[in-house]
């Protein structure tokens, strides 16, 4: 004979069938069971923790709810068959059938209370609910597994996308072991072959003109197939008084001149104008919006038409020359310093910001940037130049030289995880002020003045209160960009800087004549001209009344324009072999 008793059930193991659903209700009776000795004898050995247990699930299953797939008394899934098949109470609660049974028969007699709702019931209210499998629709949790697949898809096509890196990197360096090879070779046949002259100097630091005169000796033949180099100077083409100007840049393919002005008798206001080189009297002032501010650069694109601003209204904007219109802002987290295009898609733009960082944005996405990267350090960016590529390190290359005062920084835009780094062998040259670089040349030039020491031994990128001079001597350095990733410093001479000024430069190439550098000089107001590598004196062309504060050269077609401003002159200079 069969005995009831009180302790809670054993629980039910799930078959192997079991299936978390909820079911169809079948109008069949109740099954009711009793328990046999052999059951009673597996219940006594339940304790006190085992009853914690079970009571610890239940109310993580009422605060969780586990979506209503799960028996509330033993935690487990019901079954579509069996003794745990899924049965439920004339309250409409589901339970597997053997725990709720045992459940009932606890009350010896007396009617029971469902387990979740304390509706009264007894055994022959069970009924059994038969269903094909089927899940309980929750918006939450559908919502949930949309997420979750949409990760697990933006997962797998970012490892494929990983996996096509490391391809492409394994490619790179293939390329970039065989290139290093056929350099060491060359450095070692140069070396053997100069020795004499050399004295076993250390590649990559001979002076400018061993430098030029066997490194870059083949560059000249196969450019100008032995013609002869010439020697090329400038002559002045026009001359105008602009007023509270500040920066400028040529459209060359187009014939036009945008300026940056500041308007002292307008409450400061600050604009733009558009000036015809053809006929220079016929110019068009562009407001700007006040929230603009001041622009501290403004590149013209490579292909005409449009122009980038950078400003201190922490503003990156793009004006059209045809509709005299900013056609797209990008506001940006810190004041602009410094902008550019990029030289190998013309889609990609570049913001140096007040604060170190470097931003890259897509034009045709105009709301966020692309990609935000720390410097390695925290002052302004004040000059970027977009790095052509090479073919070596794959099409998704984009490499970045940047100056801002700890000296020239080479990044790589491509990968987001990739710190700049310090142009070698420029560390430690004093404050950098200015950069040029020559995408044609790969020449770099870096001016620098000296490092101010505090009265606490601390080094000051300020100008110091109690200099008595706005000026001092400073230095300029070559370096050589060589194969795309090498940087071979060839050089350096003196100069004339400013303690608080900061000037812009830029190198001029021109067919069969050597690479000019042109910088504004400080002490005597007038535009400086060398030639490289050895950096000598070629022409000082006529000198300002105010310090020069902007430097660019621009050429179509064959045909160059040198051109320099201080705030109240702009002068245009042609080129003019001798």
């Amino acid at each position: 004979m069969s005995r009831m008793f009180t302790c809670p059930p054993q629980p039910p193991q799930p078959s192997d069938a079991a299936t978390p659903t909820p079911m169809q209700i079948d109008g069949g009776e109740g099954h009711d069971r009793q328990i046999t000795g052999e059951e009673a004898s597996e219940e006594q050995g339940y304790g006190e923790e085992q009853k914690k247990k079970k009571k610890k699930k239940k109310k993580e299953l009422g605060e969780s709810n586990l979506d209503g797939l799960c028996c509330s008394i033993c935690m487990e899934p019901w079954a579509s068959h069996g003794d745990h098949q899924a049965s439920c109470l004339p309250c409409g609660h589901v339970y597997g059938m053997s725990c709720i049974i045992k459940w009932i028969q606890q009350c010896h007699g007396y009617p029971a209370k469902c387990p979740q709702c304390n509706a009264k019931c007894i055994s022959k209210d069970v009924r059994k609910l038969f269903a094909s499998p089927v899940v309980v629709h929750d918006e939450g949790l559908q919502k949930k597994i949309e997420s979750l697949q949409t990760e697990i898809r933006s997962l797998k096509n970012e490892r494929a996308g990983l996996l096509d890196v490391q391809d492409k990197l394994l490619d790179v360096q293939d390329n970039l072991l065989n290139e290093l090879h056929q350099v060491k070779k060359k450095q070692a046949e140069l070396e053997n072959a100069t020795l004499g002259g050399m004295g076993r100097k250390p590649l990559g630091f001979f002076s400018a003109k061993e430098s030029w005169g066997e490194n870059n000796r083949h560059h000249i033949d196969s450019n100008v197939s032995k013609q002869e180099i010439l020697p090329c100077s400038f002559v002045l083409q026009q001359e105008l008084a602009v007023e509270g100007a500040t920066l400028f840049d040529v459209d060359a393919s187009y014939q036009i001149l945008i300026l940056a002005r500041r308007i002292s008798g307008m409450g400061g206001t600050h604009m733009l104008n558009k000036i015809n080189l053809i006929c220079p009297h016929e110019n068009e002032d562009i407001q700007l919006p006040k929230t603009i501010r001041a622009i501290k650069d403004l590149r013209v694109s490579p292909c005409g038409r449009l122009t980038l601003l950078a400003s201190l209204g922490k503003k990156l904007s793009i004006l059209s020359h045809g509709s005299n219109e900013l056609v797209i802002n990008y506001d940006l987290p810190d004041p602009a310093w410094s902008c550019s295009w990029d030289s190998n898609n013309p889609s990609y733009i570049y913001a140096g910001l007040q604060n170190g960082m470097l931003l890259t944005f897509d034009m045709r996405r105009t709301r966020n940037p692309l990609q935000c990267m720390v410097g390695l350090t925290s002052r302004p960016i004040h000059t970027i130049y977009s790095l052509v590529n090479n073919p070596a390190f794959g099409q998704g290359a984009r490499k970045l030289l940047t100056a801002s005062s700890i000296g020239p920084c080479v990044w790589n835009t491509g990968c987001a995880r990739e710190r700049p780094f310090l142009v070698p062998g420029l560390e430690n040259q004093g404050i950098c002020m200015s950069l040029a670089y020559s995408p044609s040349s790969d020449d770099i030039v870096a001016s620098y003045r000296p490092k101010i020491l505090a009265s606490n031994g601390a080094t000051s990128f300020q100008s110091s209160q109690s200099s008595t001079a706005l000026n001092t001597v400073g230095s300029q350095v070559l370096v050589k960009r060589v194969a795309g990733n090498f940087y071979n410093k060839l050089g350096s001479t003196s100069t004339n800087v400013s303690y608080v000024q900061m000037t812009k430069s830029t190198i001029i190439n021109i067919e069969n004549c050597y690479p000019i550098f042109a910088y504004g000089d400080e002490v005597t107001h007038g535009l400086r001209l060398r030639a490289l590598p050895n950096l000598s004196d070629s022409q000082n062309l006529k000198p300002h009344q105010l310090p020069i504060l902007d430097v660019k050269y621009a050429h179509s077609q064959g045909s160059g324009l040198l051109g320099c401003i201080s705030k109240d002159k702009l002068q245009l200079f042609s080129p003019k072999y001798m």
